[in-house]
């Protein structure tokens, strides 16, 4: 019976198409729009600074969630697969840090306004934790039952 936990490759196919697809979204409801979700102040959305900086941001995502995509078609080496989930859990670890500590909740600093603010750590949470359960189970099995890449 297969595992109803994503592979490798689904996993990074999961993820990086999610990165990419979110921005994707963002962009075509308008990104000063979307951001006005979180109550950002007025003065702030129309700063072209604060534009420049989340243009960034977003266009920086949909670039890793394509050199994602990229690995998880790619790399088929038991070995890499181990390594390159544990550093994407490590990595996706410090954004959900990032994500939960600008949120509007009783651990966060409220940068972000409302329930909404909550959204990209849950999304990032469930990110890291597809890796996370990806790295352990890499770890766990021998490169024998992983041959061909589809760990």
């Amino acid at each position: 019976m297969k595992s109803l936990l994503p592979n490798f490759k689904r996993t990074c196919l999961i993820v990086g198409y999610t990165f990419m697809l979110l921005p994707i979204s963002l962009f075509t409801k308008g990104l000063m729009a979307s951001m006005a979700e979180f109550k950002v102040p007025e003065i702030i959305l129309e700063s072209a600074h604060y534009y420049d900086a989340m243009l960034w941001v977003y266009v920086h995502m949909m670039v890793l969630g394509l050199l994602i995509v990229t690995i998880g078609y790619s790399v088929n080496d038991f070995n890499k697969q181990k390594w390159i989930a544990a550093l994407l859990f490590v990595v996706t670890a410090f954004y959900v840090y990032l994500d939960f500590r600008s949120a509007d909740w009783v651990l966060g600093n409220a940068l972000y306004k409302g329930e909404s603010s909550l959204i990209p750590g849950i999304i990032g949470l469930v990110v890291n934790l597809l890796f996370f359960q990806l790295a352990i189970r890499l770890f766990a099995s021998s490169p024998s039952k992983n041959e061909g890449g589809d760990s």
